[in-house]
């Protein structure tokens, strides 16, 4: 226990210990980028279907009577929406991220994969039987090398990106992506937690063209459900086969308790939402204030704004000084992000209004 608390200790001198603080003031610092986690028509959804008599809890895994109407309905859905050859749903982006890593590569493949990737992925790339190799963050020129150096030595090629990163805010390059992936007979898997419900033909994700184009039969997504859709879990996408292959193969599917049937529900009734006139509009707020954001702060010009202040404890004096003002806004440090580059990771939603980012940066004139 001394060693626990040493740790501990160390982590507080330099400026990375972290506790749980509930939410106060206005929102700058979580996923709900389109304010669909208190929408009303989601909340009178799950009371209805309660009334209805639907369970609380699934009551065992998805293999063991788990599985209820409301997955399969959501499921049904997403192959339709996403344009996919199958679709399976995991109570958390994490758990579908490191069951899809865990489980597809084998012993005998490599998986590229960019230096920014979630952690959830890193997680899975170093418990996957294959070997993983490190490139770059959207550094096509070192992906390149990377696969012509592992191509004659793997059964099978993995690239493995995010299309929007949760800590810098840009994007992937993705149709150049995918013509390596072509050109290398690799599999693109794609994880667009930060982009489903936002980018794309009514918010289905940046890769939402190249799954129109090509199909899903060397493209594998991953759809994050507790961020802009607003409720939780993630859905992945792809081909019949590799759907039926996570199923049958993937742990952390088989040996763990389905989700709520009320998430799967929510989730469905929210991407309904977003995929009409009142889910444009959500969007288009959003892409106004992402502008106007640009324009007052730098970044990439999407609803992630990075405000990189390089020393650990100057990012949480300064977090601390904002939330003092009203403003929820947290200090984001290694090893969440690289050595050094300490910042506060301004997070804009289609519920705040304009007034709100100039005064944000008004009070940070003097530090950025």
């Amino acid at each position: 226990m001394d060693g626990f608390q040493n740790t501990l200790d160390a982590l507080e001198e330099r400026g990375r210990y972290r506790s749980l603080n509930l939410p106060g003031g206005v929102d700058l610092t979580s996923n709900d980028y389109l304010g669909m986690a208190s929408h009303p028509a989601l909340r009178a959804a799950v009371i209805e279907a309660l009334e209805a008599g639907l369970d609380i809890g699934a009551a065992g895994s998805r293999l063991l009577r788990g599985h209820t109407p409301s997955h399969a309905a959501l499921e049904r859905y997403a192959v339709n929406h996403f344009v996919c050859g199958g679709a399976l749903y995991f109570a958390t982006g994490f758990q579908a991220n490191y069951a899809l890593l865990t489980t597809l590569p084998s012993r005998h493949d490599v998986i590229v994969y960019d230096s920014l990737i979630h952690a959830s992925a890193r997680d899975g790339i170093q418990a996957s039987s294959a070997k993983g190799v490190k490139f770059a963050h959207n550094d096509l020129d070192a992906l390149e090398e990377a696969l012509k150096r592992h191509r004659d030595q793997a059964d099978n090629l993995w690239i493995v990106v995010e299309s929007l990163y949760s800590m810098d805010g840009d994007m992937a390059p993705l149709d150049d992506l995918y013509a390596l992936a072509n050109k290398f007979d690799a599999w693109l898997i794609v994880d667009e937690a930060h982009a489903t419900g936002i980018y794309g033909d009514l918010g289905k994700g940046l890769c939402f063209d190249l799954a129109r184009q090509h199909g899903y039969e060397r493209m594998i997504t991953l759809h994050t459900c507790g961020k802009a859709i607003g409720v939780a879990g993630g859905l992945v996408c792809g081909s019949a086969a590799v759907i039926e292959m996570l199923v049958n193969t993937a742990r952390p599917f088989i040996y763990s308790t389905a989700p709520m049937p009320l998430q799967a529900l929510s989730v469905q009734k929210s991407l309904e939402i977003l995929a009409t006139d009142e889910g444009n509009a959500r969007r288009e707020k959003l892409l106004d204030l992402c502008k106007m954001a640009q324009e007052l702060f730098g970044g990439a010009g999407t609803q992630i704004v990075p405000l990189i202040l390089g020393e650990d404890a100057k990012a949480v004096a300064v977090a601390q000084r904002l939330q003092v003002a009203g403003y929820d806004i947290r200090a984001i440090r290694p090893p969440s992000v690289p050595e050094g580059a300490a910042r506060l990771r301004l997070s804009l939603s289609s519920t705040l209004e304009a007034e709100v980012l100039r005064n944000v940066a008004d009070m940070l004139k003097d530090v950025l």
